[in-house]
């Protein structure tokens, strides 16, 4: 296998999300933050796929030996800021109209 790494700089203005599945690992970008994963990719084939959910959050599908994925940010290790987020994200509230009401009655 060969070493690999890739990188995610955050030029947003806002914090943006970078899961690393299947663990999941989640970190939080703050704008300028750049996170760099290192691990043994497969000699042929992808070494991740990059799914872009939306502009604040991106899954990442590493392949090969994922065991021994090291984690930076800033090139400071950084596994302990998986999940550690200064600025959750938050769901947009759920509809209250007439029809929701109606729709909770009969559930």
């Amino acid at each position: 296998m060969a070493r690999i790494q890739q990188t995610f700089l955050n030029e947003k203005p806002w914090p943006i999300y970078v899961s690393v599945e299947p663990w999941p690992h989640c970190f939080e970008l703050l704008p300028s933050e750049k996170l760099t994963l290192a691990w043994d990719a497969p000699e042929t084939g992808d070494a991740a796929q990059i799914e872009l959910i939306s502009d604040k959050e991106i899954v990442v599908w590493p392949e090969g030996d994922i065991d021994a994925m090291e984690y930076y940010i800033n090139d400071v290790p950084a596994k302990d800021r998986s999940w550690d987020f200064k600025y959750p994200i938050v769901l947009p509230p759920k509809p209250r109209g007439l029809w929701s009401a109606f729709k909770g009655i009969f559930r």
